[in-house]
């Protein structure tokens, strides 16, 4: 198990605050807009992002201008692949230092606090802190999901953050449970556990359900923000299951019901759950009134209804849609290397049939005679060479341009359809300060009527769906390079162009 057999948690080394890289990565942040995130006010913004968490990271600065830095909970470092070094644990403790040693780095809305915080302190005091330097990110895991629990000066991740690392680990390594297990010393139970309702929670953003919800609801959704603890006692409950016709098979989610019918449901229970709305309970949907109020909760939902046949059907979700790539994959990987051994029964006797091409596997990433209509000279030049260039040879380059022909793409929309000052005023900041994540949830189903790519804007904002947005942005500032294959940047394509009709008017020949 990584932890064990080594022992640099247990050496602490004097570094700079200054030099200290925050983890954008670390799963308290909302993962897809976090890999945008580069200043120390935005890393700010995300902790103080609630009043609790603001007046939480407010009583940590008090405590450190008035006790001075106490490094009883060790702050714990690994260097990166550009020789810095990145905080796995403590990224809120270290944010405090900077922003005590650097007012001016703070947001506009804290700034006076923390100016007035930082002239009572030595900041001199606070230039070094002991480190631990594991000796790479994944040395670093097993020890971090360990230390998260309450103390005065350490927030525990919420419990999605918990279930959205043990995904992204779950993606990482191929769906080896095993692996997982060695790693984060978590039971093949909890591991399933979190598979299960991080699933479940993704059928929230589904458009049936998304179409329900306020812009304020929208918001919870897409955030860490919301209960999975509440959710987990909601569909824990047999009669709930039973009523709604969910099954759990393994790590997979089923349903027997039919889907629109269940998904309708779903999401008028969360618009309970969530309470910003009046509505007809006498009561708040919490861990208190479920389930013991279950009954008068189901007297306020619509009734799910079931087809003739109760064949149980699995839902698409960003964990199953990644288990299919991946399997895909290998199934073609499989394919190729029959072929190369000359074990390709389309090449013998046995059958007059021509062997079938992998349909991502294709020299350029855009067809040689599709065409788009935009009026950026950038946007048109990019997708020239991204019908010249072959991806095959230039992996990395062709990632790089994914993302920014995507970028591109959503602004031209934008700009073309006179909504930047729409989302201007929505948003309270002028729109070049808008990051692409906040751009494509403005767009989703209010200002893109077309369903097909309205799917596409949904499976790019959830994090663990492998074509995301997280993915793109991984492409830019990650360091892993698995996702980097010329067939995945195909298929990531293949994916986007739905949207890319609408936004550019792409046609394929």
């Amino acid at each position: 198990m990584v932890g064990n057999g080594s022992n640099w948690s247990g050496i602490r080394t004097p570094r700079s605050v200054d030099n200290l890289k925050l983890w954008k990565e670390n799963p308290r942040f909302d993962t897809a807009e976090s890999q945008s995130r580069i200043k120390v006010a935005d890393f700010a913004e995300e902790i103080i992002s609630e009043p609790a968490d603001k007046a939480s990271f407010f009583e940590l600065i008090k405590s450190i201008v008035k006790l001075g830095f106490i490094d009883f909970e060790p702050i714990v470092v690994w260097k990166n692949a550009s020789n810095r070094y990145v905080v796995a644990e403590g990224n809120r403790r270290i944010l405090a230092l900077k922003l005590l040693r650097n007012p001016e780095n703070a947001p506009k809305d804290i700034r006076k606090f923390i100016s007035q915080q930082s002239k009572l302190i030595d900041r001199q005091s606070i230039e070094k802190v002991q480190v631990c330097v594991a000796p790479n990110l994944e040395a670093t895991r097993w020890y971090v999901l360990q230390r998260h629990s309450t103390s005065s000066i350490q927030k525990p991740w919420q419990r999605l953050q918990q279930q959205r690392f043990i995904v992204s680990l779950y993606d990482e390594y191929n769906h080896d449970i095993d692996k997982i297990i060695a790693i984060t010393g978590f039971t093949r139970s909890e591991i399933v556990q979190a598979l299960r309702y991080v699933q479940l929670r993704d059928l929230a953003t589904r458009k049936q359900v998304t179409d329900l919800m306020s812009t304020e609801e929208k918001e919870l959704i897409y955030s860490n923000n919301i209960s999975m603890t509440i959710l987990e006692r909601w569909f824990a409950s047999e009669s709930v299951r039973d009523r709604w016709g969910v099954q759990f098979d393994g790590m997979k989610v089923k349903i027997t019901s039919n889907e629109d019918s269940f998904l309708n449901a779903y999401g008028r229970f969360l618009k309970l759950m969530f309470n910003i709305e009046p509505n007809d309970l006498t009561f708040v949907v919490n861990t208190r009134s479920i389930p013991e109020k279950n009954d008068k909760i189901f007297e306020v939902l619509p009734t799910v209804t079931f087809p003739e046949t109760n064949n149980a059907k699995e839902l698409e979700t960003s964990i199953n849609t990644t288990a299919k790539l991946i399997s895909d994959n290998n199934l073609s990987d499989v394919k190729d290397e029959s072929a190369e051994n000359g074990n390709d029964k389309s090449a013998s006797n046995e059958t007059n049939e021509a062997p079938v091409k992998h349909k991502n596997d294709r020299r350029r990433i855009a067809a040689s005679g599709s065409t788009i209509d935009a009026e950026s000279a950038k946007i048109n030049s990019l997708f020239f060479e991204l019908k010249q260039l072959p991806a095959q040879l230039y992996m990395h380059v062709s990632s790089l341009t994914l993302r920014v022909f995507l970028d591109l793409s959503v602004d031209e929309y934008i700009r073309k359809n006179k909504l930047d000052v729409v989302m201007a005023r929505e948003h309270k900041k002028d729109y070049n300060h808008t990051i692409l994540q906040q751009r494509l949830k403005f767009l989703c189903d209010e200002h893109v009527k077309d369903g097909p790519a309205n799917k596409v804007i949904n499976k790019l904002l959830q994090p663990n769906n492998e074509h995301s947005l997280d993915t793109l942005n991984s492409f830019v500032h990650g360091h892993e390079t698995h996702k980097i294959d010329y067939r995945f940047i195909n298929g990531f394509w293949d994916m986007l162009t739905p949207l890319l009709k609408v936004l550019i008017d792409l046609k394929e020949k």
